[in-house]
């Protein structure tokens, strides 16, 4: 019996080779390295794989997430998959793809133009920041508030003038989603299939909408997707993001109370444990009440949801809250003294903990935690958010019961503890 190399059709190319040069009208061997994935850009300029999957059933099989080195993939010619001009039948069927394939490119656009503009932003700020007056950084936040309320007003304007009926159905276009790196397991770039979270929200929307066309794109300036890049609707969706207490707004920080009234959630696709870390002998890492920590210096990364704390009554001006941008940062502040406790998910501590050197002097309260969702997040403004929603919802269900998320789950968790 022939033996064959089992490959992931979805991974990016191994090191070890790339799909050559192909065309479409042809045949094509699978070699070690290659992915669905990668050969349907190489040859239609499209992340559809399914393209070649649908040609090829016969020969990959029921499950599109293996191909076999060896094995002879039909590649359909351009006229056989809708890649090749074709003429409209009427006039209005022509306009209509051309609307269809202007709102497409035009959201791209937005999309890249939001991203640059966020990431020049940032940028900007970190120079000012070091010169800049107290005054001056309130009066550049309320600016910068100013213009994301413009550019929001902006954006639902131009899909209001889309026309209904003419604006393509969500499977008729590219959905755009955003998340950031350096969160290990869940999400980074450097991470098998992206992190345990990405490959959690791919296998949800392939397993409910196979057909659906999206992109997912990194931005690290995780503050930015709330506050410039979801507001424009240059995205339709973000990840993954804790989902506060909504139902008891009144005890919500107004960063929290902000989240629920602006963004819809999805199902909770992974749970985590959110607890607190303090200097070893600084008696806050065996305390066994919320209450003792009053007038202690709490940091937390900016960005990060505020409501597990808020549930238990630690906010301004009971505790001082510090809120740099990296948890990183939070660790240095607690060893330097100006911070006394850390209030951060356990696993990332482990990591940053050991990373940064402060293993045996940094130690988790093991008395007080709060397990916290996360979930995918769209805009209450993107006409399609409950959609996409819903359709991850059905995906994450048909994993949920086949087994598939504790199997994804478990083999990125196993690769976490082998690789670190």
């Amino acid at each position: 019996m022939k033996k064959h190399l089992l490959i992931s059709s979805l991974a990016l190319a191994a090191a070890t080779g790339a799909a050559s040069a192909q065309e479409a009208c042809s045949s094509y061997e699978i070699q070690r390295g290659d992915s669905l994935r990668e050969l349907a850009i190489e040859v239609y300029a499209t992340e559809d794989f399914r393209i070649i999957f649908d040609a090829n059933r016969d020969v990959i099989g029921s499950n599109p997430n293996i191909i076999r080195v060896g094995d002879v993939l039909e590649l359909p010619c351009l006229e056989d998959v809708g890649r090749a001009p074709v003429l409209a039948d009427t006039e209005a069927e022509r306009l209509a793809a051309e609307m269809a394939a202007e709102l497409v490119k035009a959201a791209e656009e937005r999309a890249e133009k939001a991203v640059a503009e966020a990431e020049a932003r940032v940028a900007a700020a970190e120079a000012e920041a070091k010169k800049a007056s107290e005054d001056a950084v309130v009066a550049a936040r309320a600016a910068a508030k100013e213009e994301i309320e413009a550019a929001r007003a902006e954006a639902a304007a131009l899909i209001r003038n889309a026309g209904t009926g003419e604006r393509p159905e969500i499977r008729d276009r590219q959905l755009l989603l955003i998340t950031g790196g350096n969160y290990a397991p869940f999400t980074d770039e450097s991470l098998p299939n992206r992190g345990l979270y990405t490959h959690l929200v791919e296998t949800a929307m392939f397993r409910a909408a196979p057909e659906q066309a999206y992109k997912i794109q990194f931005v690290n300036d995780w503050s930015s997707h709330l506050d410039l890049l979801m507001p424009t609707l240059a995205f339709d969706a973000t990840f993954p993001w804790s989902r506060p207490n909504c139902e008891e707004a009144v005890a919500l920080s107004e960063d929290d109370r902000n989240r629920c009234e602006t963004y819809n959630f999805s199902n909770p696709f992974y749970e985590v444990v959110d607890t607190f870390f303090a200097r070893e002998g600084s008696g806050y890492e065996e305390t066994l009440t919320y209450a003792d920590f009053a007038g202690a210096t709490i940091c937390r990364p900016e960005g990060w949801s505020l409501s597990h704390m808020d549930a238990v009554s630690l906010y301004e001006p009971v505790i001082k809250l510090l809120r740099p941008t990296s948890p990183d940062d939070c660790f240095h502040a607690l060893m330097e003294g100006t911070a006394d406790i850390v209030a951060i998910e356990a696993h990332l501590a482990a990591e940053a903990i050991e990373r940064l050197g402060y293993k045996h002097r940094i130690i988790e309260n093991p008395n007080l935690a709060a397990i916290k969702s996360l979930n995918v997040m769209t805009h209450k403004d993107n006409p399609d958010g409950e959609a996409i929603l819903e359709t991850l919802n059905q995906g994450l269900a048909i994993m949920q019961q086949s087994g598939e998320w504790r199997d994804i789950v478990s083999t990125a968790l196993r690769h976490q503890m082998e690789n670190g």
